[in-house]
């Protein structure tokens, strides 16, 4: 839907407002970090020079102390680095969200952007941009930890911005808009996942937000979304659970190949990589006697190659038959297992 020159205008009123206000916040937060490095390495030297003068109470608030600084500067230079990325393309939709009190446009971008306690862009991961995904134009809600908020979005815009000029404004009605989609997927593929935060889908946000389910498993066919999706979920959760890093979290690969693949993904959301490896790696640095299996591509090579001997029992090996075996065999060993001494404590 096209909009008028005098809304395109006020468009790049508002980008060029924006744009100023991430670089002043640049500034002042390069600024603030470098000060805080030295505070903390001045705090640091004065714990070691006193720690003789120090009882074990006043050493131990000291360096309570000089750690929640050092935190605080980590949370700080987290938003910098975030702040950094987007210094050229803050947002990429926006909602006019109308309630019982009042209306709100509401711009949705990789992270938020903030001038006098006003939000001037939400992060995409805030409860209020849930609607982006999930509506058109019409009724809508969400979940705000003060309860259900339900209203009428009676706008629904997609922006294109790069290297901070405004190229092109989608007004719609519906969900994601056609063109900005057939964009992203024209795209020449290269050798890394991109973010697909413009381009969530309605299902797939579900998947990425739902938070009532411990365990949720993801099928679809390859070429589906389901790995994307995995990420956005990860950095969905790294914002909505306090305490949460992404060393707490561990993602299995099928090789080195993929994992690197996938590298910049979270990344490009403002998070930091996770932990990754393979199965086989996890099993070989739990289970010892893991690494003298033979690799399941060995065993396939045998397959195929006809130098297996035995070719009835790697026929077995491949049918399901073999998993009701193994789980009677498990239940077997469980009914006759027995300790052989005594257990010592």
């Amino acid at each position: 839907m096209s909009i008028t020159e005098s809304e395109k205008t006020l468009e790049e009123k508002y980008l060029e407002k924006v744009l100023d206000i991430i670089q002043e916040n640049i500034s002042e937060l390069g600024q603030e970090l470098y000060d805080k490095e030295e505070k903390i390495k001045e705090f640091k030297e004065l714990i070691w020079d006193s720690r003789h003068d120090m009882d074990p109470t006043e050493m131990r608030t000291m360096i309570g102390a000089s750690d929640l600084e050092v935190t605080l500067a980590e949370s700080r230079s987290r938003y910098f680095q975030k702040l950094y990325r987007i210094q050229e393309k803050p947002y990429f939709g926006a909602i006019t969200f109308q309630d019982d009190e009042s209306e709100e446009k509401v711009y949705i971008g990789i992270t938020h952007v903030d001038e006098d306690l006003k939000h001037l862009v939400y992060d995409w991961r805030a409860p209020i941009c849930s609607m982006f995904y999930d509506y058109g134009v019409g009724d809508a809600s969400y979940q705000s930890p003060d309860g259900v908020v339900t209203g009428k979005i009676t706008n629904k815009r997609q922006f294109k911005i790069e290297h901070k000029k405004l190229i092109h404004i989608f007004d719609n009605n519906l969900n994601i808009d056609d063109e900005v989609l057939q964009e992203v997927l024209s795209k020449e593929a290269n050798d890394k996942m991109k973010n697909i935060v413009n381009t969530i889908q309605q299902e797939q946000n579900e998947v990425i937000r739902n938070v009532e389910n411990k365990t949720l498993i993801v099928q679809g066919i390859a070429g589906s979304g389901k790995t994307s999706v995995a990420l956005h979920r990860i950095a969905f959760l790294l914002y909505k659970i306090k305490n949460l890093n992404s060393n707490n979290i561990l993602i299995f690969s099928p090789n080195k190949v993929f994992s690197e693949y996938i590298s910049n993904v979270l990344p490009e959301l403002g998070e930091d990589n996770t932990l990754q490896t393979t199965f086989d790696s996890f099993l070989e640095s739990n289970i010892p006697e893991f690494r003298h299996v033979e690799p399941f591509s060995k065993f396939i090579e045998r397959y195929y190659k006809e130098t297996e001997k035995n070719i009835e029992l790697v026929k077995y090996k491949q049918r399901d038959r073999i998993i009701n075996d193994l789980n009677q065999y498990i239940k077997s060993l469980e009914k006759k297992a027995k300790f052989l001494s005594d257990i010592k404590v």
